[in-house]
């Protein structure tokens, strides 16, 4: 690729993943989207991985506490921006099973890796890959203990300290929870998930939201049978703060750029425009993926710099700053 070019892409894609340009520059391959789209296995696990990221409990300087992203072919790597966020992650994701045997988590993930730079998780027996990096090696350690604390708190199995391969219990959970209709629709739709986790920076470069919060939602009117995976984004915005709902619908549009979907127009019949003014609803042509954006202002007291705790300062002096850099480009 041409000097000038390589530098555009690279450039452009910093805004869907909040590189450093070296990084993005580097992840750039010819003949391939300045973006790739993972195969099967990867897809679906980064769909979970996203779906596993959308809850949290605590305000985060970045949507999710996810600082950047690093989509590569086969794998991708989040920086996460805190402990606190990191040991949410990790309970979310690592597998446990309850005393009645219920089995929490996504099945038969492991750790396979650490390294200085931060910890390699996959699925036993899958062609997988997740780097959580961000903190030093002995954070990511002492994460690790604190979440076999919690388990052994409420006595749970940390099944993700067994056998490198699926147990028994993984097994009967994902037969009991994960075939059938459902695995189907969801895997069907799993481009939409993980194609939002490898764009995840867009919901701070382009928009100045305080807070980012989401959730998979059911099946609404306007589809047949189960429709699309339905992924509901609710950005939240202070007073006075422009909205920026067209930079965003452009972005996660773009041909080159953004993923294989458009304003959902055909459900105007259904819910008028004039009725869902700071909602913008995007599908396929497939109607497989339904990404539903939902604009709101609310003034957390937590996030004012002049009197948050002590607890909330730093975080609310880092998303005032990421604010005022989106804000920039206006």
């Amino acid at each position: 690729m041409r000097r000038d070019r390589i530098s555009r892409l690279a450039d452009r894609r910093r805004l869907y993943t909040n590189e450093t340009y070296d990084q993005a520059r580097s992840q750039l391959n010819p003949g391939q989207p300045p973006i790739p789209a993972p195969p099967g296995e990867q897809r679906n696990f980064e769909a979970e991985l996203f779906y596993r990221l959308l809850y949290s409990h605590h305000f985060t300087q970045y949507p999710f506490g996810i600082r950047r992203v690093r989509p590569g072919t086969d794998s991708i790597t989040l920086e996460v921006e805190s402990e606190q966020r990191a040991e949410e992650i990790l309970n979310r994701i690592l597998p446990a099973q309850e005393p009645d045997g219920e089995v929490h988590g996504i099945p038969a993930v492991r750790v396979r890796r650490r390294t200085q730079n931060g910890i390699e998780v996959h699925q036993c027996g899958r062609r997988t890959s997740a780097w959580l990096t961000g903190l030093p090696a002995y954070v990511w350690k002492r994460v690790e203990a604190a979440c076999l604390d919690t388990l052994a708190d409420i006595a749970w199995r940390p099944l993700w300290k067994g056998p490198a391969e699926w147990t028994d219990e993984e097994a009967l959970s994902e037969q009991h929870w994960n075939t059938g209709e459902w695995m189907r629709h969801f895997q069907d739709g799993a481009w939409s998930g993980s194609g939002l986790l490898r764009r995840l920076a867009v919901l701070h470069t382009v928009v100045p939201a305080d807070a980012v919060t989401g959730y998979k939602g059911l099946p609404i009117r306007g589809y047949d049978g189960m429709g699309p995976v339905r992924w509901c984004l609710d950005l939240c915005h202070r007073t006075g703060i422009r909205y920026r709902k067209e930079e965003l619908v452009d972005a996660l549009t773009d041909a080159e750029f953004g993923l294989p979907v458009a304003i959902a127009r055909h459900l105007d019949r259904i819910y008028p425009q004039h009725t869902m003014k700071n909602w913008v609803r995007l599908d396929d042509q497939a109607r497989t993926g339904l990404i539903e954006l939902r604009f709101c202002t609310f003034n957390y007291p937590e996030l004012r710099v002049g009197t948050a705790g002590a607890k909330d300062r730093a975080i609310a002096e880092g998303i005032q700053a990421r604010v005022d850099i989106a804000l920039a480009s206006d």
